[in-house]
């Protein structure tokens, strides 16, 4: 039996938006003061518009399901495809449990000031990251035709929140004035240390996800027609949340008030409370929270469908491959990530020991998690090289191949930067070597492993 096609351009946008804007990442960029919008601009140049323009060609070159590990497979052959899809499925794993957190945090904001405290009790965060993860899980089996729902919830989650941001920064400007200084020199001061290459490293990993959606190729309607344009409209939407979203973050709160994980409620919260509507933060909190849970299910969606192809290519065992008789979903692949998801989960609320490894585990996520965008980047390059003449049904952007270079080297480069960028530490590590050893070993196993178990399967 196929997968079941259920997706369509507006659930694409919205699977796009919903598991791309993290409000989190505004709350990190306004951290870094004026500079932050420009780092914006950057990454949105050199990062964000390469991928978008990656995603679109490869997309219309191999419309199939598996996206990156389809088209790594295409360019440099079927280990460089399975290590790509390996990398990409293994680092999800680990992202899970990471999400839900967050998730779990915002939640008890819904329920108003007397509850906050929730937050830091291990009993409801675990309790509330498992009935999430299982939620997403049997949605997941259900098929997409109904799963889809809780993306689109999520999407419109985001992208409400982001607009009421916005809004209120404008108001904010009217009826308040700027809370930080603007000059024009304050957007630019120390851009090129250390310090801030390093920021806009994380910046960037705020842009990555429009490649998910070619993953489930093979489940939406008109891939070739769809992709593309879903990737022009969810990008303007992405961009202009972040970058507008941060930006009134500033507008509302000084910089040096501003909360890492919380900013965004901050703002709102700021703002809300001048004009009397304070209410406004419990909704703007149950909106971040469907769009974390949309987040979830897009990636959970996503993640599960690289071991799905793997198995149909037979590199890991046959049963992978399988598609529920009744639902058209890669239910196997669903059910053993969503259980491997439970293991780290329960992994992060044990003994200091086991906390301590998972967070390394956790720090070499950036790390295996650019290693398929560098693949995509370079197959975007080799693929437009090997192809003189283009058909019709194949999107090139930019047409010109000397511009395609400068593109997908722009972002080849730029994700191996921020994969260097990764590996340094921050001041807070006492034990630099030991914390190299540790990540860049972390790093080495996911890679080590994906290709025994690649060599594996090709001999079975």
């Amino acid at each position: 039996m196929k997968l079941a096609k259920s997706l369509k351009l507006w659930d694409i946008v919205l699977f796009n938006v919903t598991a791309i804007i993290g409000l989190r990442w505004i709350s990190l960029a306004a951290t870094g003061g004026n500079t932050s919008i420009i780092l914006w601009l950057a990454a949105l140049i050199l990062f964000f518009l390469p991928q978008a323009f990656a995603v679109i060609e490869l997309t219309t070159r191999l419309p199939g399901e598996g996206g990156i590990y389809l088209w790594t497979k295409q360019a440099f052959g079927d280990f460089h495809g399975f290590l790509s899809g390996w990398c990409y499925w293994t680092n999800n794993l680990i992202y899970f449990p990471n999400l839900l957190v967050y998730i779990a945090g915002i939640s008890v904001f819904v329920l108003g000031d007397g509850y906050q405290a929730l937050g830091e009790n291990k009993t409801y965060v675990l309790l509330f990251s498992l009935l999430a993860l299982w939620t997403v899980m049997i949605f997941n089996i259900t098929g997409l035709k109904l799963g889809r729902w809780v993306n689109n919830i999520g999407g419109i989650g985001s992208w409400v929140s982001g607009t009421l941001l916005i809004i209120f920064g404008i108001i904010a400007v009217v009826k308040f004035g700027i809370a930080n200084p603007m000059p024009l020199n304050s957007f630019f001061i120390d851009i090129f240390t250390f310090d801030k290459l390093s920021f806009w490293a994380s910046i960037c990993f705020g842009f990555t996800g429009l490649e998910l959606a070619a993953v489930l190729a093979e489940e939406i309607k008109k891939p070739r027609e769809v992709i593309p344009k879903a990737t022009v409209y969810s990008g303007i939407i992405i961009a202009s949340v972040y970058l507008l979203g941060t930006f009134s973050v500033l507008i509302a709160l000084p910089a040096s008030e501003i909360n890492i994980i919380s900013g965004f409620l901050q703002g709102i919260a700021a703002i809300g409370t001048k004009l009397g509507l304070g209410w406004t933060s419990q909704i703007l909190a149950l909106l971040i929270m469907l769009g974390g849970i949309g987040g979830l299910m897009a990636w959970f969606t996503g993640a599960a469908r690289m071991p799905f192809v793997a198995g149909v290519d037979k590199y890991l065992p046959n049963g992978f491959g399988k598609v529920h008789p009744r639902f058209g979903s890669p239910y196997v692949a669903i059910i053993v990530q969503g259980a491997i998801a439970t293991v780290f989960i329960l992994m992060s609320f044990i003994g200091t020991t086991v906390r301590e490894a998972y967070l390394i585990l956790l720090d070499t996520t950036l790390l295996v998690y650019f290693v398929p965008y560098a693949y995509m980047f370079a197959a975007y390059l080799i693929l437009r090289k090997r192809s003189i003449v283009t058909d019709n049904n194949i999107i090139t952007i930019p047409r010109s191949n000397r511009m395609a270079l400068i593109v997908g080297i722009s972002g080849l480069f730029t994700t191996i930067l921020a994969m260097v960028m990764s590996i340094f530490p921050d001041s807070s590590i006492n034990n630099i070597l030991l914390y190299e050893i540790k990540v860049l070993g972390g790093f080495l196993f996911f890679i080590v492993s994906g290709a025994l178990i690649y060599l594996s399967g090709r001999n079975k």
